[in-house]
């Protein structure tokens, strides 16, 4: 174990530190009470053995110290001349496990810290277990927010994303811009190629669109077939309609041929671009329905476009 021994009598210190390292075990000594709080934090002990009586702060105000400002238990184990139950009782209030008479019996010392070292392996053990646990959850916290083939946020997580910055742009009075899109002649291209060429085109557009959109307040999301969202905080509307263009170049250069196209022998998309300040009341349905018209008016047009429109409240 890596133990914590405080005791301000400095012979009485040397000796029990030798022992315990005779043991096997890592030492770090402290000859003050201030000493020990200063060595707790790096030296993260599995155990404390703590004397009582010392100048400057006590073990009962050292193990109260340490008992407030570090939520992970660690044993303490009190070092004292007195056997008076009151100064056990005493000590176990302060936050203290267990308390060694000085001198501290050999064969005693030896058969607390066997008991302390099964402690002390179950804390590591459980260390570690929550540790893989709280990964876990990170990883499944991910997967319920993420789409499944394209990797970007799923329409779930994208809705609670786009309400809380209608909220947060509302209340500071700031733009908000929405782009949906949707993959020109996607169904001519499933038919032809195979669903499995269409889930690679997606997967590619979507990683595109990752690359693109990068910076914090802009957010990626599969709004649901072959559509997707872009929430872009922060964005006027000549940013909005920069960023339309530059989807519709970066897809150019991309290039993944689309024979079946009237548009283009390439894969296409259409654009509808929605720009306003919220008021902070407006409903998430109520911004997709208004950015849609504005998707559908881009494929009336003749596809691989954008339009774009500022919603004035």
């Amino acid at each position: 174990m890596k133990i914590l021994l405080v005791d301000d009598v400095q012979m009485e210190r040397i000796q029990l530190a030798i022992r315990l390292k005779q043991l096997g075990h890592t030492v770090e000594v402290a000859d003050s009470g201030v000493r020990a709080l200063e060595l707790y934090p790096t030296f993260e002990p599995d155990l404390i053995l703590l004397d009582i009586s010392m100048p400057e702060m006590n073990g009962f105000e050292v193990s109260s110290k340490i008992r407030e400002q570090y939520p992970e238990w660690v044993p303490i184990i009190f070092l004292s001349s007195h056997d008076e139950p009151t100064m056990v009782a005493n000590a176990i209030e302060a936050g203290g496990d267990d308390y060694l008479v000085k001198p501290v019996d050999k064969i005693v010392l030896n058969s607390k810290l066997i008991a302390m070292q099964r402690i002390a392996q179950m804390r590591r053990e459980l260390k570690q277990k929550s540790a893989q646990l709280a990964e876990a959850n990170r990883e499944l916290e991910q997967l319920a927010q993420e789409d499944g083939l394209t990797k970007v946020k799923n329409r779930r997580c994208i809705d609670n994303k786009l309400a809380e910055m209608i909220a947060l742009h509302g209340r500071h009075r700031l733009s908000l811009s929405l782009i949906l899109l949707d993959v020109d002649m996607f169904k001519p291209f499933n038919d032809n190629y195979g669903h499995t060429e269409g889930d690679e085109c997606l997967i590619q557009l979507a990683s595109l669109l990752k690359e693109l959109f990068v910076r914090s307040g802009e957010v990626v999301g599969r709004y649901g077939g072959e559509e997707f969202v872009i929430i872009l905080g922060h964005t006027d509307q000549e940013k909005a309609e920069t960023d339309a263009e530059r989807i519709k170049s970066a897809l150019e250069g991309l290039a993944i041929p689309h024979d079946y196209s009237d548009v283009s022998g390439v894969v296409t998309v259409s654009q509808g671009v929605l720009t306003l300040v919220p008021t902070g009341k407006e409903t998430i349905s109520e911004l997709y329905d208004r950015v849609d018209k504005q998707l559908y008016l881009a494929k009336q047009s003749g596809r691989n476009q954008y339009v774009s429109i500022v919603h004035n409240g």
